[in-house]
C-alpha cells in the first residue's frame, strides 16, 4: 500500500466509441483535466476515511469501520456503496489486509466538473490502482461494463490507440497534434449520458458486423494521421454514418446543428458529454453560432488535450 500522492488523467474518445467493445481500433486522448488522489496514515482514528472534491468542493465523504468497509458515516448512502464495492474488490485484487490500528485518510480532488464525461469514474479506478498496487484493467473489469480505453487514457500522457484483442487491452502511443488543431473544439451539450447504461444497451441490443469494426479501425488511423482539415473531416463524417448506422441514431448534427457550417462528432456516449466541432472561420462566429443553441462551454483542442 502506497502512502503518497497520485494524479490521473481524463479522457476524450475520438474514434471507436462502442464498437471498440467489438474490437474496433479506437484512438482515446488524455485531458489536462483530471483527478488526484492523496493518502495518510493517522494515529487518532481507525478504519478509511474518504473525503472526496469536486473542483475543491467538498463532494462525498464516507466514514469505513475498523472492521473493514463498514459504513459508518456518509452523506450519499447509494455513492458510498458503489465506493465500498470499489474497495472491496481493489483489496482483493491485492491480497491486501488492513492494519486496523492506524486510520487511512484518503482526499480526492476533482479537476472539472462531473457532468463534463471526462473520467470521475476511470480516474478514481486508476489512483486505486496506484494507491493499492494492483492492475486498473482488472478492477475496470470487475466493477464497471467498458472496454478500458479509459483506464488507458488515464494512465498516459499522450494520445493513443487502444484495442481489445482476445480481451486484453493493446495500447499503442501516437502523436496527435495536427495542423489544423486550432480549428478543432470541444463543445459540451450539457446533456450527461450514463456511460453503464449506454455500454449495456449496445451489449445487449446491438451487434455491430466485423466490416463496420474494421472500417472503424481504418478511419482511426485516418483521423490520427490525417495531414489537413479536409481529410480529417471526410473521416469524421464517414465515422459518424457508420455509428448512425450500426446504433439506429441520427448523427447529433443532424439531430440539431444542420446548420453549422463544419464538421461535428460524438466522443464517447452519444447525446451526452463533449463533441468535437471542426470550423475554419473566426472563433467568434463558432462561439456565437453554439451560445445560441445554449452551449456555453466551448474549449479549444490546446485548453483540453494534454
Amino acid at each position: 500500500m502506497n502512502i503518497s500522492a497520485f494524479h490521473s488523467n481524463g479522457k476524450l474518445l475520438i474514434s471507436g466509441e462502442y464498437l471498440v467493445l467489438d474490437g474496433a481500433m479506437a484512438m482515446a486522448v488524455p485531458t489536462k483535466y483530471g483527478q488526484r488522489l492523496d493518502v495518510s496514515l493517522h494515529d487518532d482514528f481507525s478504519g478509511i476515511r474518504w473525503e472526496a472534491f469536486i473542483l475543491n468542493k467538498g463532494w462525498l465523504h464516507v466514514s469505513f469501520g475498523s472492521r473493514l468497509f463498514n459504513i459508518i458515516h456518509t452523506n450519499d448512502q447509494k455513492l458510498a456503496i458503489h465506493l465500498k464495492y470499489i474497495l472491496k474488490k481493489a483489496f482483493e485484487l491485492g491480497n491486501i489486509t488492513v492494519d486496523n490500528q492506524k486510520g487511512i485518510l484518503i482526499r480526492t480532488n476533482l479537476d472539472f466538473d462531473k457532468n463534463w464525461g471526462l473520467g470521475s469514474s476511470s480516474t478514481l479506478l486508476s489512483n486505486i490502482g496506484y494507491w493499492l498496487d494492483v492492475d486498473p484493467y482488472s478492477l475496470s473489469k470487475q466493477t464497471s461494463n467498458g472496454s478500458g480505453f479509459d483506464v488507458a487514457a488515464a494512465r498516459s500522457n499522450s494520445p493513443i490507440f487502444y484495442q481489445l484483442v482476445d480481451g486484453e487491452p493493446k495500447i499503442s502511443s501516437i502523436d496527435f497534434q495536427p495542423s489544423f488543431k486550432d480549428q478543432l473544439y470541444f463543445v459540451h451539450l450539457n446533456s450527461k449520458e450514463n456511460s453503464e447504461e449506454s455500454v449495456n444497451s449496445y451489449k445487449n441490443n446491438i451487434k455491430a458486423d466485423q466490416k463496420d469494426v474494421s472500417e472503424i479501425s481504418g478511419l482511426s488511423r485516418i483521423i490520427a494521421g490525417a495531414k489537413n482539415l479536409i481529410d480529417f473531416d471526410k473521416a469524421l463524417l464517414e465515422h459518424e454514418n457508420i455509428l448512425s448506422k450500426v446504433l439506429g441514431i441520427d448523427c447529433i448534427k443532424k439531430q440539431f446543428f444542420s446548420d453549422f457550417q463544419g464538421e461535428i462528432k460524438s466522443l464517447g456516449a452519444w447525446g451526452g458529454d463533449f463533441v468535437m466541432a471542426t470550423y475554419k472561420g473566426p472563433e467568434s462566429n463558432l462561439r456565437d453560432y453554439f451560445n445560441s443553441k445554449g452551449k456555453n462551454t466551448i474549449l479549444r483542442f490546446d485548453d483540453m488535450i494534454l
